[in-house]
């Protein structure tokens, strides 16, 4: 991944100044100069954060790095304390420019590209696709989140503050989170997430959220047709026939009532319409009566439920406390520490009743938890159902109070208006039929919902088992891409040739490291296989052991990442890789390990920048071909000025 720096310009209260960058820069000198200052100034618009020194507390206000990537040169402005930086490059149609987060995504800052924080538009102009891994390593339903740019800078920024105490975050005491995040940017790098991997992660993600999608939605139609009483398509058939032969009912009545003799009619409305008002009453007491019942069964189920998961988790104590105790022998009172009485064989030394100290069998557990899920899954089932019939009881007591109030509205008109038994039978009659006209041209618009709640039925069906097969797939593409070890041989065999080429002591080119999945925290064994003495980050008492041990390890991954074309940014930024080494005492190390990163930079590493800070300068070989700039640096010095030239102080 092509990731050159060309320059860092600081705007500082009195002054600008610019730190240019070549294939190799060394900045080295004493220490209160500024050297370390630029490591994190560069991290700092890259989307890190960052520990101000008093020197940049008094003068900071704001840095700007310009870096070439595969597609454009890229300059990334951050303002002192701002979560945001305003990134500018050459467009098609000239300069464009925008404002995007430093590392927390607040949407997309630039439309149709999925470009969110800075790290997303490094990744654009880069030409990759963000990386995606599996929150989880554990379920196989976790959704995949980016490895980010900040994550791949683990393994190309080596701070001063954290050379010599952490490694990588892959040690067990690092935080879990960070950990795996860790372990995925090594399998990103030597393959084992490759690039079908990635895509069927990335596809399985989307049928994770389409299935998602999908129960919601059917989910939300199954309840809005229980809130209407409906649960099928025939149902709502059965209703619109039921609603029709209503209306022919009383078209026939009103048929009967014109055709009929007026003074016949002795009937009067009030008298049919207190007559239903009674028994739609009548029924909703005995609906409400019912709802009564069934959540008094509900209750007991709950209850039921409740006791049977307090009984299991009693049982399941006492069973391990009788484990525990069983073998215990009293002599003297737990409680008042006075030497037990002697009690008969066969009886409880503390309590001289019967001993019945006998343990339950795995087996009988196992049984018992078995039965313990099915009987809370039959009260769960039946909890459910009766949940179901009180909605569509619910539903129809609702339904019934509607139609009495309607009808008790009737009976006040029909009492107020006075009409003849003819004329208030013949205009209820009429007010009947418009009333279910209504209600069956509202029944009509329901006919669609059980034929979309079907269609999505199937379409989650079909979603299930795409899923199944994908992830399958995925499995196989995994399993494909983590039974090639050649990558990760050559990782190992990399990392061996660097510690053995910077000298570090105890380490032979012919020991064994031991680099395995899933934890790839390297451990270094001789070469006789009795000898199971391992050197590791943790083990290693030298602090100057430790630094080579780390820096070493991250010169190993950009190698196998150079020969893997992997997308790693090719930049490695080394801040103060002697911080625990004497130059004079430890000069074998010292020069073993500039003269290994000179030797990389002219082979393996021939397009990897180099970032060198320290306290003293090596210079390459004579013959060394590669443009190095080298700086000096010291405090208050005009021959060898500090980062900020004009500043005088701690």
């Amino acid at each position: 991944m092509k990731f050159h720096l060309v320059s860092l310009e600081l705007t500082l209260r009195k002054a600008q100044e610019t730190v240019g960058f070549s294939d190799i820069t060394y900045f080295w000198g004493q220490m209160g100069a500024g050297k370390s200052s630029i490591a994190r100034l560069i991290d700092y618009c890259l989307g890190g954060t960052i520990q101000l020194s008093p020197a940049l507390q008094s003068e900071f206000v704001s840095a700007k790095l310009t870096v070439k990537l595969e597609q454009t040169t890229l300059t990334i402005e951050r303002q002192r304390d701002s979560n945001n930086l305003f990134a500018t490059w050459q467009g098609r149609e000239g300069p464009d420019s925008v404002l995007v987060p430093a590392r927390v995504a607040a949407g997309e800052v630039l439309p149709e590209t999925g470009v969110e924080t800075l790290s997303d538009l490094i990744f654009w102009f880069s030409g990759i696709n963000p990386p995606r891994v599996r929150k989880s390593k554990v379920k196989e339903d976790s959704k995949a989140v980016r490895l980010s740019l900040r994550d791949l800078l683990w393994y190309c920024y080596l701070d001063q503050d954290h050379i010599d105490s952490s490694f990588f975050h892959l040690e067990e005491t690092a935080e879990f989170y960070l950990r795996l995040k860790s372990r995925d940017v090594i399998r990103y790098v030597i393959g084992y997430h490759d690039e079908r991997v990635a895509d069927l992660e990335a596809e399985l993600d989307q049928l994770r959220a389409n299935r998602t999608a999908r129960a919601a939605s059917i989910d939300s139609l199954t309840r809005a047709l229980v809130e209407v009483g409906i649960g099928s398509e025939q149902q709502v058939f059965e209703r619109e026939k039921t609603m029709r032969g209503a209306v022919d009912t009383v078209d026939a009545e009103i048929a009967a009532l014109r055709m009929a003799p007026r003074h016949t009619q002795t009937t009067h409305a009030i008298d049919v319409l207190s007559d239903k008002a009674r028994l739609l009453g009548s029924q909703s007491a005995s609906l409400k009566a019912e709802a009564g019942e069934l959540q008094t069964t509900r209750d007991r189920h709950l209850r039921h439920r409740n006791e049977i998961e307090m009984l299991g988790l009693k049982f399941k104590r006492s069973a391990l406390a009788r484990e525990i105790l069983g073998d215990v022998k009293f002599t003297e009172c737990p409680r008042c520490t006075q030497k037990l009485p002697h009690h008969p064989e066969g009886c409880c030394e503390v309590c001289g009743q019967d001993d019945l100290t006998e343990l339950a069998s795995p087996t009988e557990v196992a049984a018992l938890d078995v039965d313990i899920a099915s009987r809370q899954a039959e009260l769960n089932d039946a909890i459910k159902a009766i949940d179901v019939n009180l909605m569509k009881i619910g539903v129809q007591q609702n339904r019934l109070l509607k139609e009495k109030e309607r009808i008790e509205a009737e009976l006040n008109r029909a009492m107020a208006e006075h009409d003849s038994a003819f004329l208030s039978m013949a205009l209820l009659k009429e007010r009947e039929r418009a009333a279910l006209e209504a209600e069956l041209n509202s029944i009509r618009w329901l006919l669609r919902l059980p034929q979309m709640l079907q269609e999505q039925r199937e379409g989650l069906a079909a979603i299930i088992a795409l899923e199944q097969s994908t992830r399958e797939a995925l499995k196989e593409a995994r399993a494909k891409a983590e039974a090639d070890r050649s990558s990760l041989n050559q990782f190992a065999a990399y990392f061996i040739d660097c510690l053995v080429r910077s000298g570090v002591p105890g380490i032979q080119l012919n020991d064994r490291v031991v680099l395995e999945p899933p934890g790839f925290y390297p451990a270094i064994y001789a070469k006789d296989p009795s000898d199971l003495t391992a050197s590791t980050f943790t083990s290693l008492s030298s602090g100057g052991k430790k630094t080579l041990f780390k820096c070493c390890f991250a010169v190993a991954l950009h190698r196998i990442a150079a020969q893997l074309h992997a997308p790693l940014p090719e930049i490695l930024i080394l801040d103060s890789p002697m911080k625990n080494i004497s130059e004079r005492e430890n000069r074998a190390q010292f020069e073993g390990f500039y003269r290994m990163l000179y030797g990389l930079k002219d082979g393996d590493l021939a397009h990897t920048q180099m970032i060198l800070i320290d306290k003293e300068y090596l210079a390459p070989p004579t013959d060394f071909e590669i443009n190095i700039l080298s700086r000096h640096m010291q405090p208050d010095s005009t021959e060898h000025p500090p980062l900020i030239r004009y500043y005088r102080g701690k």
